[in-house]
């Protein structure tokens, strides 16, 4: 866990500081930003998808909506993330573009909704460039942090569905990955040397995912025949961190022995609502939370980090499947809004995000789509010595479908 005990001095503009990548500075606190999306669809749906069933999608949160996919699907995807940050006096625009992850979808038996995925995609990111300054021993100096890394989800899990309408699911995730934060000592004084400490911790462990979907309630009544509603719980994972910090400085170089311990990830829970009217056109509705305020890094719950949620809204415009149907008719168009209630409280401030999504599903062959979704959001206020964040997003992802492992009924 790092702690900056300000952001007020964040914000320290140079010129070549324009030119590097990097992302949000509140990604210093606790495992990073969070990632919601459960693929580029739902991304441009206002990160919905818990409620929705997909027979061409591979949802990374939801395992119960595997059980639709009737063919081998792959998904990957590539996201481009920009920050353009202010403290109310000086702004920066930081921005990086990195692999989103995989997923692999093989129906093992489609008759019974029993479908094996596989794949990665990232559970948090951290990437901040923050200067402060400081008087130590009668020496002032400036330090640059520079953080960069985060936590992947591996995972494999299967779905079934024991009757037409119900489906469950179950993966089994593997946390894993590394905090880098690295401090830049520069005396304002050249009569001084500088220097640098470099800290590592690097964290794994295991979590599980469970989840279900109800894909009609036309039993209950004939009007409600068009919903579909679904439900995940992700387990508390105990994980592993081992830490180490390096020095290099102009009089020593030396590293510290490896500090084992644990960082608690909480509960999640969340739910989702879909609603079909037509052959054309899906709304859907998620509210997912986590009650970081039990979580634990090496024993101490940090004062940074409060419960967080959220809540979005999406729709689409489903493609025509026909033949002979216009190119743009086969395009899938969406839109949508979110609200998170972020894990992040800095100097007692709640720190919210809200974003508008769009997006869409372009065909490249019979079974194959490009996906993009474009994201505009706000996170954090300038009041309090805080920052405020104008954020942009562009995924993308390629939806590729084999008819691997396909039986095929012989004449």
């Amino acid at each position: 866990m790092r702690k900056i005990s300000t952001l007020a001095l964040a914000i320290f503009v140079t010129s070549a500081a324009l030119s590097e990548d990097g992302g949000s500075n509140y990604s210093t606190f606790g495992i990073g930003d969070l990632r919601y999306a459960a693929n580029v669809r739902s991304a441009g749906m206002g990160y919905t998808g818990i409620g929705l069933p997909a027979a061409d999608y591979v949802n990374s949160i939801s395992p119960a909506t595997w059980a639709r996919i009737q063919g081998t699907r792959l998904e990957a995807s590539f996201l481009y993330e920009g920050f353009n940050s202010t403290d109310g006096n000086k702004s920066i625009y930081l921005a990086n573009g990195d692999f989103n992850g995989v997923l692999l979808a093989i129906p093992i038996s489609p008759a019974h909704g029993i479908v094996f995925v596989g794949g990665f995609t990232p559970y948090s990111n951290v990437r901040y460039n923050i200067f402060t300054t400081g008087t130590e021993e009668g020496i002032d100096y400036t330090v640059n942090h520079l953080g960069s890394g985060g936590l992947g989800k591996g995972q494999v899990g299967l779905s079934y569905s024991p009757l037409t309408d119900l489906s469950f699911g179950a993966s089994f995730n593997y946390l894993f990955g590394s905090l880098d934060n690295s401090r830049t000592f520069t005396p304002t004084s050249t009569s001084f040397a500088g220097g640098k400490t470099v800290e590592t911790t690097n964290i794994n462990g295991i979590t599980v995912s469970l989840g279900g979907l109800f894909t009609s309630l036309g039993n209950i009544s004939e009007s409600l025949r068009p919903f579909s509603i679904g439900f995940v719980i992700n387990s508390r994972g105990n994980l592993n961190t081992k830490r180490q910090l390096a020095y290099e400085f102009q009089s020593e170089r030396d590293s510290s022995e490896v500090f084992k311990g644990r960082l608690v990830v909480p509960i999640a829970y969340g739910f989702g609502v879909a609603y079909q009217p037509s052959k054309r056109f899906l709304f859907a509705a998620d509210y997912y939370a986590q009650p970081w305020k039990t979580a634990e890094f090496n024993g101490v719950n940090p004062i940074e980090i409060r419960n967080s949620y959220r809540f979005g809204l999406g729709a689409e415009r489903l493609p025509v499947r026909e033949f002979n149907a216009s190119w743009l008719n086969k395009f899938a168009y969406r839109l949508g809004f979110y609200f998170i209630s972020t894990y992040y409280k800095i100097n007692g401030e709640p720190i919210n995000e809200w974003g508008v999504t769009g997006g869409f599903g372009m065909p490249l062959t019979r079974s194959t789509r490009l996906n993009v979704g474009i994201e505009y959001g706000q996170r954090g206020t300038t009041s309090h010595n805080l920052i405020k964040d104008n954020i942009f997003r562009i995924s993308l992802s390629l939806n590729v479908g084999e008819l691997w492992f396909v039986r095929f009924q012989e004449e």
